[in-house]
């Protein structure tokens, strides 16, 4: 063990750490300009060449995390289409049904970017704990196990703009106000999607339902929304006004 050797948040060894991504580089690629810059916006907007990061993770957990990230190119950010013109209805609100052949590495991937964001030090807006769940999916990401239908659901949220094409935002990780059909959730903008995070053990029985048979045909269903009405773009609303007042 050297001086620089701390704790892998996932394994728990001393090891050293690696500069891990909260949210991977692949959904910051369509934000970024012919250099490879982007926009931070915070107080003050400054342009910077990749997503936000700490030393979280061991370089075994890294790859782990890694293969799950893999996967989710594939079946997602290498198929979107440049524009979804073909939805007619006015406005927005058509599901798509996404081909998922693996359905738990496509959750485990979505559970390791708000598990990351929720033990990071600063990738979140306001205090944020998953309290016991956190180590439940600690134990799930290691096991590569995405748990029964129902644990921990989540849900996608597809923001369009006025002409269609997908809108690629990273937001970080955000506590819901209210409560979800009785439950505490989180949401996250990433991947051109709104995605909600339902902290419980199951959850709603219409979301284990859906699990079910999202698992049973190796697809997921994302709802199509008009950018303006989208969970990141009321947030974003709320956060300016503070920032303005």
């Amino acid at each position: 063990m050297t001086a620089h050797d701390q704790e892998c948040r996932l394994c728990r060894q001393i090891r050293p750490l690696c500069r891990s991504h909260i949210v991977p580089e692949l959904a910051y690629k369509p934000i970024k300009n012919d250099k490879g810059q982007m926009y931070e916006v915070g107080y003050k907007a400054k342009k910077i060449q990749t997503g936000y990061f700490e030393k979280l993770l061991c370089a075994e957990c890294e790859r782990l995390l890694s293969s799950y990230e893999s996967k989710f190119k594939q079946v997602w950010m290498s198929t979107i289409p440049p524009d979804f013109r073909h939805l007619r209805t006015r406005p927005l609100r058509d599901i798509i049904r996404v081909d998922v052949p693996d359905y738990a590495s496509f959750k485990l991937f979505h559970l390791s970017v708000f598990w990351r964001a929720a033990v990071s030090r600063g990738f979140r807006i306001g205090s944020i704990s998953l309290g016991p769940y956190e180590e439940v999916v600690r134990a799930m990401l290691r096991c590569e196990d995405p748990g029964c239908p129902g644990d921990l659901p989540f849900l996608g949220f597809l923001s369009l703009d006025d002409g269609a094409h997908p809108v690629p935002i990273v937001s970080q990780l955000a506590e819901g106000k209210g409560r979800f059909e009785g439950h505490h959730y989180y949401m996250m903008s990433y991947a051109f999607c709104d995605w909600i995070f339902v902290v419980a053990q199951p959850g709603p029985t219409w979301l284990t339902d859906l699990e079910k048979q999202c698992r049973q045909e190796g697809m997921f269903l994302l709802l199509t929304v008009p950018y303006t009405q989208s969970k990141s773009f009321r947030l974003s609303v709320q956060i300016l006004r503070k920032l303005w007042r």
